[in-house]
């Protein structure tokens, strides 16, 4: 991995634990790995929904939907 890793605690149910454990032992990984997986995609995720705002904010070159509808008509 090359990075160095975190150290931290989370609080799981004993249905997720055993859920979270037989995924793990299926896909021949650690739940650790699943874990951090499972992190990323939530931060990767959070990153697209920011950038994605901001370019919907971005009015540049656009223009009202009662301008589309005038140019529609003439």
């Amino acid at each position: 991995m090359g990075t160095t890793l975190k150290r931290t605690t989370i609080f799981l149910t004993e249905e997720q634990h055993e859920r979270l454990r037989r995924l793990a032992f299926e896909q021949r990984t650690s739940m650790a790995k699943l874990l951090r997986d499972a992190a990323l995609e939530i931060l990767e995720d959070e990153e697209d929904m920011r950038e994605g705002l901001k370019a919907l904010a971005d009015e540049e070159g656009t223009i009202t939907w009662e301008q589309y509808q005038r140019q529609r008509t003439e």
